[in-house]
């Protein structure tokens, strides 16, 4: 085992027992008898079982025995006194503890991916880079920028590009899911972000200002205006990715007061979120960022009336040392 895999592992189930609320003192007995310890290959077996909803698929996918991973489910479950997965009879499923374990198990064994590549002693190396970023923001095209570079310098490599809500993009740099993410809020709310941020042990890191956006259909009855009041907007459905009891206030939806709003929808893809503005003359609150991608031309990004000053920024984990994919792409966001 690489050095420091031992302490990372072991820092990372406390972190599973904490987030589950299993965290029990262990008694004399227990500490003198001593207690079992998570294996990497038992989190394997969890989280393969878990992706494939099959404890047959996920046996086919390790080349072990079904048995095997059945005992490793058992003995995960026994350890963190949880029920993790519902067994039905087309497979199994996870339960809302299940999903908990399954997010801190994957961080782990990313991380320590991430180590064994790093440290190798391979001839060759594979270029790997992952980045988070919410909805309606910078990002995706100069992921394609790198990709483009990457393919005709490389014959190996790994990225991601993953869009979700800011919640989840904090939740993915902090477990090392991803090399960085991409946010914004408001101004006036940065206090509590960047609070927030140094809680999770991250770093937030200054891209551009702009102003607050709506984006809706070319076909919408505002879509002529240079400038939208949030007031024109009571009568239209407000589409939300954010709308969580336990959001934020600093997340940038919040920008809309939800008293204010009439009709709302609740989605959790951007494909979502445009068909819906085509089809009912929904309306999203953004950065004002819009991709080069021609198959959202229809989309506009209109500026709020004394709209809320936005602050746009590249976040990333404390002392994580950025690979050279990584720079690259931070670099490009500067031209976007």
């Amino acid at each position: 085992m690489i050095v420091g895999q031992k302490e990372f592992l072991e820092s990372g189930i406390c972190r599973c027992r904490k987030r589950i609320g299993m965290n029990r003192k262990r008694t004399a007995y227990e500490q003198k008898k001593g207690e079992k310890r998570m294996t990497l290959q038992q989190m394997k077996y969890f989280v393969a079982a878990g992706e494939s909803g099959s404890i047959s698929e996920a046996a086919k996918r390790l080349y072990a025995a079904q048995s095997s991973v059945s005992s490793a489910i058992k003995e995960v479950e026994s350890q963190y006194h949880v029920v993790a997965f519902r067994r039905e009879s087309k497979g199994v499923s996870l339960t809302s503890e299940g999903e908990e374990l399954m997010l801190e198990f994957k961080g782990i064994l990313n991380r320590l991916d991430f180590l064994e590549k790093k440290y190798s002693e391979k001839n060759y190396s594979q270029c790997g880079f992952s980045v988070s970023a919410q909805h309606h923001i910078c990002g995706l095209d100069s992921l394609v920028r790198l990709l483009l570079e990457l393919q005709e310098e490389n014959d190996n490599y790994k990225l991601g590009f993953h869009e979700c809500k800011t919640v989840e993009v904090l939740e993915r740099v902090e477990k090392g899911m991803d090399d960085l993410g991409i946010i914004f809020f408001a101004e006036k709310s940065k206090g509590q972000m960047i609070q927030e941020l140094r809680n999770r042990g991250i770093l937030f890191n200054h891209i551009a200002y702009r102003k607050a956006h709506v984006y809706l259909c070319d076909t919408h009855p505002l879509a002529q205006k240079t400038e939208i009041h949030l007031e024109d907007l009571k009568e239209f459905p407000f589409i939300t990715y954010d709308r969580r009891a336990d959001s934020n206030p600093a997340y940038t939806e919040m920008l809309v007061h939800y008293q204010n709003v009439r009709k709302s929808i609740s989605v959790s893809d951007r494909a979502a979120a445009y068909s819906l503005m085509r089809a009912c003359h929904g309306f999203v609150v953004g950065s004002g960022y819009h991709s080069l991608d021609t198959q959202y031309r229809d989309i506009l990004a209109i500026p709020i009336y004394q709209g809320e000053n936005l602050e746009i920024g590249w976040i990333i984990k404390n002392n994580y040392q950025l690979s050279e994919p990584a720079q690259k792409f931070v670099n490009y966001l500067f031209c976007e």
